[in-house]
């Protein structure tokens, strides 16, 4: 947000900073995750009361792929700055040889031969994190190709109110994220006491319905950056309009395709299953869907547009309160009280992202994200605030596996 905003106020060397800076705080924020990851997988897991050797595998995925996340957030941080300076197609580049890498990696440790150095789930998180690294290493290519300069060695001139004005957007913003995931997870450890039929339903249900999603979402991205870029040139009507238009296609293209979704129900759920059973809780759930992948929509669009323009409270205070209020209780509700089952569970997530979303097209209709504006005078960045090099240093050790060292960077 702050680097669109800074973009679109003309300021390049400004937001190139930001960037910097906002790229140091993720890796130190992810060194400490991942290390708290790894170490707290067995507790996690155990939440959800598999049986032991799903639960084997499963502790060692997130060992494994949790303790070395590190990797996925730089190349999220790095991605969302080539989108921020216009160069949207180089992530989409990288990202698809990065799951071409992690898809033929995985099939090696599943399906390759015997003797192969590591095979099974522990192969596969380690195939994941791997490309995963090996996305990092093209992504920082990519900025050094278009001519992105991200001051590292410079941020002991950053004043600490950037670091500051990053963390007023950006832990609100991760705060709605953990509260999300956080809902999920309650929601799927109540889908486990329903049985493995209803947690192969939602596992099969979700990876149809990603193809649904994944337009809005792409949509909500590009939305956000525009908004700042406008936002930051002073365009408000412009950015008022255009956001509305955005939210009309991503709406049209998810009715759509959920639509299409459902009506071709009987061959896709076939490609994943052959138990009737199943397959009539995920065809349950598909129709369901029909209502509630138009609806996520108003939150993949609507909350980042008012992210952009550095409206960045409501909606994570709203989302609190409809994830859990509604998203969770409903799913309790209907899902185990009134013995609905998935379906109940599904419809209580559709009722939370079209009350959350009608919640969010209120606000941006009422203008009131026109008086938020993140921009920070260009004569407060000069002055010079404390030495963080020693945290990216340590921090990027860390992220190689030295977690002893994280220590000594939350010091300094």
């Amino acid at each position: 947000v702050h680097v669109a905003q800074n973009l679109g106020a003309g300021r390049r060397s400004t937001a190139e900073l930001f960037a910097a800076a906002s790229l140091a705080l993720v890796v130190v924020f992810a060194a400490v995750i991942s290390a708290a990851m790894a170490l707290g997988a067995p507790a996690l897991v155990r939440a959800y009361r598999l049986a032991p050797g799903v639960a084997s595998g499963a502790t060692s995925f997130l060992v494994i792929y949790g303790g070395l996340s590190i990797f996925t957030a730089i190349n999220i941080v790095q991605a969302s700055i080539l989108r921020s300076f216009g160069h949207a197609r180089d992530p989409m580049v990288v990202n698809a040889a990065s799951l071409g890498l992690a898809v033929a990696g995985n099939a090696l440790c599943l399906f390759g031969p015997e003797d192969f150095p590591v095979r099974g789930v522990a192969g596969v998180a380690w195939s994941t994190v791997l490309s995963q690294l090996a996305a990092c290493l093209a992504s920082a290519w990519a900025l050094r190709r278009r001519g992105i300069h991200l001051p590292l060695r410079g941020l002991r001139e950053v004043p600490a109110r950037v670091y500051r004005a990053i963390l007023a957007v950006g832990v609100p913003t991760a705060g709605e994220y953990v509260s999300y995931n956080l809902s999920q997870g309650a929601i799927l450890a109540m889908l486990s006491t329903m049985g493995t039929d209803a947690l192969a339903a939602y596992g099969i249900a979700m990876a149809v319905l990603r193809y649904v999603f994944i337009p809005g979402v792409s949509i909500g991205a590009a939305a956000q950056l525009r908004v700042g870029y406008l936002v930051g040139a002073g365009k408000h009507d412009d950015a008022a309009r255009r956001v509305l238009v955005y939210f009309a296609w991503g709406f049209g293209i998810s009715a759509v395709l959920a639509g299409a979704v459902y009506l071709a129900r009987a061959p896709l759920i076939a490609i994943f299953t052959g138990d009737p059973a199943v397959a009539g809780l995920v065809a349950a759930v598909l129709l369901v869907a029909v209502v509630h992948e138009p609806g996520r929509d108003f939150n993949t669009i609507i909350i980042p547009a008012l992210k952009g323009a550095g409206d960045v409270r409501f909606p994570v205070y709203a989302g609190l309160v409809s994830m859990w209020g509604i998203s969770v209780a409903g799913a309790w509700f209907l899902g185990l009280r009134m013995g609905l089952g998935i379906t109940g569970v599904w419809l209580a997530m559709a009722a939370d992202e079209w009350l959350r979303g009608l919640a969010m097209v209120w606000r941006w209709r009422s203008g009131v994200w026109r008086r938020f504006k993140l921009l920070t005078p260009e004569e407060e960045l000069g002055a010079v605030a404390e030495d963080l090099d020693a945290i990216i240093e340590y921090a990027l050790l860390a992220g190689f596996g030295c977690p002893a060292l994280i220590a000594n960077a939350a010091t300094h």
